[in-house]
């Protein structure tokens, strides 16, 4: 596979995946998606390869998300791997590091908190963007929050949209370790070494223990299938995508009603 969103190789049993999209911060479409579905599969089926380590291009970003300018109907936009390559992300059977050099936002935050560790520059900011920006998340890859940071930080994450600091990441445990810029590869190398000096089939099983914790997710099928299929083509959706790329505020006015479930409606009456 030619790659143009990413850049990829392997090296003294690392296999590097880097989002090359500097020129939009390193946000994502279905392109890069498929790309890192392709580097994930490869990496997670070479013995040779012990750890994986994500990154992001540039001296601005890990990943800023989902590339709000792009053209929706594009097959660059679309891609078919999105939920695949998340699903790899958590499930290759070795350890997955996430770099993170400047912003981790969106889906970008989602990718590093489903990496098995994430080691930080201190220069670096997460935080979701999703009710603000008219992006429907929910289901797996949103309450899996809850297991690494818990309940509370979690909500608070992802219903109020803040950013934070390395600082704060690494407080809060979204990060396992915060280091000034210039130490952040020797830092991502150390972890690697670490990893490299243990057993590999051990690793596996390990990796396959913590997720079975939160696998019952993944088989549950996500809110916003279950009650706003169609959100994303919803006056409301257009108005927070438009409003953010244009920088603008957002029309309250285009804000959809908030109509209970029957689980819901039942305790209200």
């Amino acid at each position: 596979m030619a790659f143009t969103d990413i850049i990829y190789k392997k090296d003294d049993g690392i296999a590097w995946v880097t989002i090359n999209r500097p020129e939009v911060y390193n946000a994502i479409r279905g392109r890069t998606t498929d790309e890192m579905a392709h580097a994930l599969k490869d990496a997670g089926g070479d013995h040779d390869v012990r750890a994986i380590v994500i990154s992001g291009s540039g001296p601005n970003a890990f990943c800023s998300g989902r590339d709000q300018g792009e053209d929706r109907n594009s097959p660059e936009y679309s891609g078919s791997s999105e939920g695949m390559f998340m699903d790899l992300v958590k499930h290759v059977p070795k350890p997955v590091i996430a770099m993170v050099d400047g912003y981790a936002i969106g889906s970008g935050n989602i990718l590093a908190y489903s990496c098995d560790f994430t080691v930080a520059s201190s220069r670096s900011i997460f935080g979701q963007t999703g009710p603000r920006v008219g992006s429907p998340a929910s289901g797996a890859g949103v309450g899996y929050l809850a297991h690494v940071v818990g309940q509370k930080r979690a909500r608070e994450i992802w219903m109020l949209t803040q950013q934070y600091s390395a600082q704060q990441a690494l407080d809060m445990g979204l990060a396992n370790s915060v280091v000034p810029h210039e130490r952040l590869m020797d830092e991502t190398i150390r972890y690697c070494n670490l990893i490299k000096n243990n057993s590999p089939v051990i690793l596996q099983l390990q990796k396959i223990t913590f997720n079975e914790s939160a696998d019952y997710l993944e088989e549950i099928e996500s809110p916003t299938a279950r009650y706003a299929p169609d959100y994303s083509e919803t006056d409301e959706a257009e108005e927070r995508r438009l409003a953010f790329i244009e920088r603008r505020p957002i029309d309250p006015a285009k804000n959809l009603p908030v109509r209970p479930t029957e689980r819901q409606d039942a305790l209200l009456k």
